[in-house]
């Protein structure tokens, strides 16, 4: 399964319901998930030589063909996942159902040391699933990067100092499992129409705002790259005319705790303590009624609702999921930023938040990392597998 293609997802919402049921017919499986019988032939065909699950007669029937019956046989191996933040490594095992059995949780570090960081964390977890048992077939890392198509080195990273890092070729020194790395964001907008508000809906996109901003466009199921792998990064999108501003400039997390120091210092009133307040602290501090805590949202809501509407007049997705910490933190100004997006454009895509958590990355990973290993073991391997 090609990344960019989310529609094939529905080999993993295949897994779920099968898992989640005990045992289900072809038949029962088209009905409850709307697919074709050719879609589920197909799926099933890729499931069963991957060995996830297996199939047994079912009860004769007394008309027609007898049905045979397809089980959930349980996990022969497991995948990492990892998701390179700016400031936190965030990694995960899962079996082949693709729920998580182990964790590994530390800091980024920067240039070099992130990529230490991050084999630090597959080491960790590989060493988790040796105490269980269970091989590791395919590695997923999310970056907060892009991956040059050209050169294949890791760029446009400012959170971990990568521009023309080889990651690439550190990883294939060092991992021996098939791997693949991809964008954060990417790999978010992946989780999301898996196992997110991105589910069932062909057309998306995910802005990811926190300690940096990215984000991710899938149209008619698939995610749109660009020339430069750079599809998406709304993280540049101009937000001014006059001084040069991009998006990042304006709603980041060192940009909104930059605008609460300007105003603290302009004697605002507020609660906040200069030396020690933290973004989410503005965020509290707004619900409450603070006026610095309300001014700096304000204008947040104003700068994230510019950015929608732009993104929804070039591309006409059906839904905007904002995640990050950031994103995730804006839900109780949702309707606010509704109705300035439908003031903008000339049809408003539905805004909501990711119902992921920090989990979006992660999870899109996993399935990632679950399509890796149905390809590997397909009779007949597909071509579009881009390992590192």
């Amino acid at each position: 399964m090609d990344v960019g293609n989310i529609a094939e997802l529905n080999t993993f919402l295949v897994l779920d319901a099968i898992r989640a049921r005990g045992a289900a017919t072809r038949s029962q499986l088209g009905r409850e998930l709307g697919l074709s019988d050719a879609s589920i032939s197909r799926i099933v065909k890729r499931l069963l030589a991957s060995g996830i699950i297996d199939e047994a007669p079912g009860a004769t029937a007394i008309r027609g063909r007898t049905p045979s019956i397809l089980r959930f046989v349980g996990p022969v191996g497991g995948v990492i996942a990892v998701d390179l933040g700016g400031t936190l490594c965030r990694g995960a095992l899962a079996d082949l159902a693709g729920s998580t059995v182990a964790e590994d949780f530390r800091s980024a570090g920067e240039g070099p040391d992130a990529a230490a960081s991050l084999l630090g964390c597959v080491a960790a977890l590989r060493e988790a699933a040796g105490g269980l048992g269970m091989p590791v077939r395919a590695v997923v890392v999310g970056i907060p990067a892009l991956i040059d198509p050209v050169s294949g080195l890791a760029t446009a990273g400012p959170n971990v100092h990568w521009q023309g890092f080889d990651l690439l070729d550190r990883l294939r020194r060092e991992l021996a499992e098939p791997f693949e790395v991809d964008n954060d964001v990417n790999l978010a907008a992946l989780g999301q129409a898996w196992r997110g508000a991105g589910r069932g809906v062909g057309s998306f996109v995910t802005m990811s705002l926190g300690t940096g901003v990215g984000g991710a466009v899938v149209l008619d199921g698939h995610l749109v790259r660009g020339r430069h792998n750079a599809g998406g990064e709304i993280g540049y999108l101009p937000m001014s005319r006059g001084r040069r501003a991009s998006l990042e400039d304006v709603v980041s997390g060192r940009a909104l705790h930059a605008r609460a120091a300007a105003l603290l210092a302009e004697g605002v009133e507020s609660s906040l303590e200069a030396a020690t307040f933290e973004v989410a602290d503005l965020f509290a501090a707004a619900a409450g009624g603070d006026l610095l805590g309300r001014t700096v949202v304000d204008r947040l809501v104003g700068d994230v609702a510019m950015a929608v509407a732009a993104v929804a007049a070039v591309v006409d997705p059906e839904r905007v999921i904002l995640d990050g910490s950031i994103g995730r933190a804006l839900e109780p100004w949702l309707p606010a930023v509704r109705d300035a997006v439908a003031a903008q454009v000339f049809a408003a895509p539905e805004v909501v938040v990711s119902d992921l958590g920090r989990d979006a990355t992660i999870t899109g990973a996993v399935a990632r990392g679950l399509a890796v290993v149905s390809e590997l073991d397909a009779p007949t391997p597909l071509s579009r597998l881009r390992k590192g």
